[in-house]
């Protein structure tokens, strides 16, 4: 049977850290996935842990099931041994993992117990759920044919956290935002190797819980996901589903497919998707082809329809764009008029730009390329505007830093409007991001010795409007030197990097994964540069350029081998769009 016990400590491990804003862990291991995952190979080690032994006391059963969960290839038959008849009929490891740093010793006989630290809880779809400085398993154990097995077991997955990172890698799954026009990447952890593509379609078409409400949807009905399995032969993933096919239109039907695609595509060994429910096919392609390929779902891109890798900047207060390689003019009013502005944001289309004035006290805005476009001011009377942001609808998310009592201010269609967002208003915020799909929201606490960053959802009703925020928790980076955070940028729709100083005189860029899950993300290229940078320039978009700025002298974090030219004196607020 399985344990209300042992189960009620890890939910009371799950729930007291998920309540409210979570002091999230400030280190964490290294793992080593790429922000842009893809499917990787599993580790050539294989271990085939030794069944339960006659004779063996209850502490040794403990410690063999707990040992044999460490199988290699990924499975639990052998540890599935280790339980009674019951208990091993009904033990479901799949609904939950649980990692521990270290592993105390068993003890006890009928009840065993052993300590567990630096634990954390990942829920059935792989998502993060929170941290744990430490715990206790509680096992029941019974005696079956004169030989003792564990009676009383959770429904979880309890392994070391050094076998986690080493056989789990961090993916995304995709759903909707509430409007259904973008979609929002959720990141979880997926086991490498022959059960990737299996793994993420049962993470995809799990119920999502409570907190995705208002912010993500999705479209697949609650399905079980027993014994589903996803096959790819020929680089073609066949996912087969039971329902019920004529309870499925055309619209919900392409949603599916939409969120389906997204996220097989991060496995590298597929190159096509046949979907089909009730022996129906969804995935119908051109020619009467049953599969389709990844520009599916192209449409609700969560970077944005055009999400090129175009820069923006002001050259002696004007609007330009380009690259570091040239810059032209652009057409639009603040590209040719001498407005006073010290920083700019582009819409995530390029068709618009916000650009802050001088003072920092107002903001205009104006078209991109239209020379004849209607310049307006949509916020004026502020105290110290930062670099304003834009997401996909079209909106202008604006920091009002006021001498430490910050205020957010929304722009929607040209009309201003001051945000009440829990955990930000009112404090010392020296930046604030939005994510392009309007999902997210990140920003730095200024601190008394040291910043700090933390991240929250935002919540929508199905018209977009913005309804409400999730609490803020912070993100387990540990800023080294000052404390004092320079910058901070989007490296994928689910990561943010962050730009702080070291105390040798150089800078570091350091990368996390919005969700608050341990660990840092590595990226491609360097993470240190020689000078005290202050900027950082940086894009979701997979393929783009991340920049790092001191002055004039531009670094390229992503390809460090290139040589970059200074930036022309007179250039300043260099950005992508978003």
């Amino acid at each position: 049977m399985r344990t209300t016990l042992v189960r009620a400590v890890v939910a009371a491990a799950a729930a007291t850290l998920l309540a409210g804003c979570v002091q999230m862990p400030t280190s964490g291991p290294v793992v080593e996935p790429q922000v842009t995952s893809a499917a990787e190979d599993p580790p050539g080690i294989s271990f085939d842990p030794r069944p339960p032994q006659a004779g063996e006391s209850p502490t040794e059963i403990v410690d063999g099931f707990l040992e044999a969960m460490k199988a290699t290839p990924i499975r639990t038959r052998v540890a599935r041994q280790f339980l009674s008849g019951e208990a091993a009929d009904a033990w479901a490891p799949e609904q939950q993992i649980l990692t521990y740093g270290d592993l105390g010793d068993a003890a006890g006989e009928v009840s065993v117990q052993v300590p567990l630290s630096d634990i954390n809880l990942y829920d059935v779809r792989g998502a993060w759920e929170g941290s744990r400085g430490s715990s206790e398993l509680d096992l029941g154990l019974v005696q079956e044919d004169g030989e003792w097995r564990i009676d009383e077991v959770p429904d979880a997955l309890i392994v070391p956290e050094s076998w986690f990172d080493d056989w789990y890698q961090r993916v995304s799954l995709y759903y909707f935002d509430p409007t259904s026009e973008v979609l929002v990447a959720e990141p979880v952890f997926a086991p490498r190797g022959d059960q990737f593509a299996s793994s993420l379609v049962r993470g995809l078409v799990s119920p999502l819980d409570d907190d995705a409400q208002d912010v993500v949807r999705t479209y697949f009905p609650p399905l079980s996901t027993s014994g589903l399995s996803v096959p790819v032969r020929s680089g073609i993933a066949t996912v087969s589903m039971s329902g019920d096919p004529d309870a499925i239109d055309d619209d919900t039907a392409q949603r599916m497919l939409a969120q389906l695609v997204w996220t097989l595509r991060q496995d590298d060994d597929i190159q096509a998707v046949e979907f089909s429910i009730g022996g129906r096919v969804l995935s119908t392609g051109p020619g009467g082809s049953t599969q389709v390929n990844f520009d599916v779902g192209s449409a609700y891109d969560p970077n944005g329809l055009r999400s090129d890798t175009d820069l923006y900047a002001l050259d002696d207060g004007l609007v330009v764009s380009g690259s570091l390689s040239g810059f032209e003019d652009t057409l639009g009013p603040l590209g040719m008029d001498g407005y006073d502005v010290r920083s700019i944001g582009v819409s995530v289309d390029g068709a618009h730009v916000a650009a802050v004035s001088a003072d920092g006290t107002g903001l205009y805005l104006a078209p991109t390329e239209a020379p004849d476009g209607e310049v307006t001011e949509p916020v004026v009377g502020a105290v110290d505007l930062a670099r304003p942001h834009w997401d996909h609808r079209d909106r202008i998310w604006a920091l009002d830093r006021a001498g430490g009592r910050s205020r957010i201010i929304l722009v929607v269609d040209g009309t201003a409007t001051e945000v009440e967002v829990p955990g930000l208003t009112g404090k010392d915020v020296t930046r604030l991001l939005v994510s392009r799909d309007g999902s997210r929201i990140v920003a730095v606490l200024r601190g008394p010795k040291a910043d700090r960053v933390v991240s929250a959802r935002i919540r929508h009703d199905s018209a977009g409007a913005v309804i409400g925020f999730t609490p803020f928790g912070t993100l387990p980076l540990a800023v080294e030197g000052t404390g004092r955070i320079r910058d901070i940028g989007w490296r994928s729709p689910t990561a943010v990097s962050v730009l702080s100083d070291i105390t040798d005189g150089s800078s570091q860029v350091r990368t996390t994964s919005v969700d608050g899950a341990p660990g840092e993300i590595t990226t491609a290229g360097t993470t240190r540069t020689r000078d005290i940078n202050t900027v950082l320039v940086a894009s979701p978009v997979e393929g783009s350029d991340t920049y790092a700025l001191a002055g004039r002298s531009v670094s390229n974090l992503t390809r460090p081998e290139r040589p970059v030219p200074d930036l022309p004196r007179g250039l300043t607020s260099l950005t992508y769009v978003g």
